[in-house]
């Protein structure tokens, strides 16, 4: 009885089981992509604000609150903004003392009020804005101070430059933020942008630490490869850019991308295998304004450029030094429900062990890029 009650149990199973895969045809299912479950999402949106501002900030708050809420919807691990986050025209050790005070915890109230982590590397307004003549450049220490104490970055980075030079891993990926503003005699006066000394050999380090990676991104405030498209900038570049120890230390140790912004436009250029993205807004004076979305796993990454058309409008809103952004900055109706549209997009791919760059599209595309 008990053999019998047994091998009809067994029968009723497979005959249930044969029920459920007929009714499911497995052959029209795609294949399933092995990366799928591994893959996570950050965003990039250099120059954000590129003013100094409140929290909230009347006439400008609507449209940064929509902003937000996009970048939000992207579901992000987390932000980056690559520099300029304020516009720091601050001149006196009191001026930078009080107006840090006000406008770096309201940016990050801001930030915390949408419920986004975020990393910052510094730029140049966090510097007082170039150029860094002997009488601006005596603040430099002072202005990096501020950014080091409410920024809160990781203080993993070289000596001189804690806080402003940073890493962080995140799942098995490394992020490397360079701080390319260094002593030194140049164009912009006692601060040259480059990646040398103590830093580049930091920098190294790190990378030959993390050898083990997926992959590897690296920040920092102004771009390397020119010429590039700008928009109400001063172009800030890297020294030798191409030809300099910090390019070629990124083509020797296999970096993956290079994100920066600066020029409030965008353009993006592979050279040496390596892709630099060039992108951010400048809200309240520009008519567009854009981010990056990245979408990261252990053998790909895709990347989709985003912009958004904004109107900005009357006096110039009140600095604590010169400016020229507008008092209110809105987003007309009909932009408002279509959202950010698509314009560039790529895919890095390493699964065969080699890695490529495939399906250009829009910015990425280097057709229409600019020449010198």
């Amino acid at each position: 009885m008990i053999r019998l009650f047994t091998a009809g149990l067994v029968a009723s199973v497979i005959g249930l089981s044969c029920l459920l895969l007929s009714c499911t045809n497995m052959t029209e299912l795609p294949p399933a992509d092995p990366t799928a479950s591994d893959t996570w999402t950050f965003v990039s949106m250099p120059d954000f604000l590129n003013i100094d501002t409140t929290f909230p900030q009347p006439g400008w708050e609507e449209t940064l609150d929509y902003v937000l809420n996009a970048v939000k919807a992207e579901n992000p691990d987390f932000l980056l903004v690559l520099g300029d986050l304020v516009m720091g025209h601050w001149r006196s050790e009191e001026k930078i003392e009080k107006y840090a005070a006000i406008y770096y915890p309201d940016w990050i109230e801001r930030m915390n009020a949408h419920g986004l982590k975020f990393y910052a590397a510094i730029g140049d307004h966090e510097i007082g804005d170039n150029p860094w003549r002997p009488r601006r450049a005596r603040f430099v220490p002072s202005f990096k101070k501020a950014f080091r104490d409410y920024m809160k970055m990781p203080r993993n980075g070289p000596e001189h430059m804690k806080g402003t030079a940073f890493y962080f891993l995140h799942k098995n990926t490394l992020f490397v933020s360079v701080d390319v503003f260094e002593k030194g005699k140049g164009p912009q006066g006692e601060i040259v942008m480059q990646v040398m000394g103590e830093q580049l050999k930091w920098f190294e380090e790190t990378l030959d630490a993390h050898r083990s990676v997926d992959n590897i991104i690296v920040m920092g405030h102004t771009p390397v490869l020119g010429p590039v498209r700008k928009r109400s900038s001063s172009g800030l570049m890297l020294e030798l850019g191409r030809y300099s120890l910090f390019w070629k230390s990124m083509v020797k140790h296999d970096v993956d991308l290079y994100l920066c912004g600066e020029s409030h436009a965008i353009t993006c250029t592979e050279r040496d295998g390596l892709q630099q993205v060039v992108h951010g807004g400048l809200f309240g004076y520009n008519p567009k304004v854009n981010y990056l979305v990245v979408k990261v796993s252990p053998q790909k990454i895709e990347l989709e450029l985003k912009e958004l058309d904004i109107v900005s409008e009357g006096q110039e809103l009140w600095q604590a030094g010169r400016g020229h952004q507008l008092e209110t900055v809105t987003i007309p109706e009909e932009i408002r429900k279509r959202g950010y549209i698509s314009v560039g997009q790529m895919t890095i791919d390493k699964r065969d062990g080699k890695r490529k760059t495939e399906g250009k599209t829009g910015y990425f595309d280097e057709k229409d890029n600019p020449v010198r």
